[in-house]
């Protein structure tokens, strides 16, 4: 057999790893699947860190797994090492607890607290479900969001992983020095719903395993990142996507309300999610494109975006 004919024999047998886009789908819905079931089993509720692998494993099958890791190192950096701090912070953050902003809500809406209030006037066990349905997405949201971003637009894929670093480790920070007691501790007539209501109807302790256990920090009540990152989720889609993507919006207006229905936080706590993820929006959209004009180690080590723009419009 000539070389020639060796060449096309090899052709025909050759993996075109375009055909394996059916396992790039099959692997991952397995994989999911497994979660589910592990999760059903022991009662938990997975992080974001099982969807990343999801993720990774899908790229697998596409020639992406490199740039995949290369680019999905710095968020997932940023995630695992605030997840890892939070634990550390919830231990040696009890012994200064704040009040503030249960006095600050106390003296705004006159003595009146909307948690009670929201929970005395129209409790219902609809209103408990999609409380809880909305407060879960935090869970998924952010890193889903991510990764769209991260195929559909390259360039905002690494302003939305910086800004959210800045949201984060600010509100990290915040945790250390200024721990806050949610509703649900401190004032007495507070129901925490999710445990006390969602868990004992589903009859499995899905959400006091996952708080009291998985995230074992009770006092970082003020900024509230569930509130926070969905509306940084939603600045992003909206730059991004203009009025296609309003329709978001009622992602973080779910989760603003669920979280003082919920109560799992004050208004004021919701209020300084908002503002801080306003301001690492506003960091990276205005402040960091000045910082790199003015600096070159900024400019020389800062993702650029003419070649992201580029990688992200070739097929995967």
């Amino acid at each position: 057999m000539t070389k020639e004919k060796q060449k096309e024999e090899k052709k025909k047998i050759a993996f075109d790893y375009r055909s394996s886009r059916f396992f790039a789908l099959l692997f991952p819905v397995i994989y999911l699947l497994a979660i589910g079931i592990f999760s059903l089993q022991y009662h938990i509720i997975p992080g974001p860190e099982f969807l990343v692998l999801a993720f990774l494993i899908y790229a697998a099958y596409n020639k992406t797994t490199w740039r995949f890791l290369k680019d999905w190192l710095p968020f997932i950096t940023v995630f695992v090492s605030y997840e890892i701090m939070y634990g550390i912070v919830g231990a040696i953050n009890q012994s200064n607890l704040h009040t503030g902003p249960y006095n600050l809500e106390m003296g705004i809406f006159g003595g009146q607290l909307p948690c009670l209030l929201l929970q005395e006037a129209i409790r219902l066990p609809a209103l408990d479900y999609a409380g809880a349905f909305f407060y879960s997405l935090h869970f998924f949201a952010p890193t889903i969001f991510a990764y769209i971003l991260w195929r559909a637009s390259p360039p905002n894929y690494w302003k939305y992983t910086v800004a959210f670093g800045l949201c984060t480790y600010g509100a990290l920070i915040t945790f250390l020095f200024y721990p806050v007691a949610p509703p649900w501790i401190e004032v007495p007539n507070v129901i925490r719903i999710l445990t006390e209501s969602v868990d004992v109807s589903l009859g499995i302790p899905v959400y006091r395993t996952m708080f009291d256990f998985l995230s074992p920090n009770l006092y970082a009540a003020f900024p509230s990142m569930h509130s926070a990152l969905p509306f940084l989720i939603s600045l992003f889609a909206i730059k991004i996507w203009k009025k296609k993507a309003l329709p978001i919006l009622i992602f973080p207006f779910g989760v603003w309300f669920s979280a003082v229905y919920l109560g799992e936080h004050y208004v004021v706590d919701v209020w300084g999610g908002i503002v801080y993820a306003l301001l690492a929006f506003i960091a990276v959209e205005k402040i960091l494109p000045l910082l790199t004009k003015k600096s070159s180690i900024i400019r020389k080590y800062l993702p650029q975006l003419k070649p992201f723009e580029k990688q992200g419009s070739k097929e995967e």
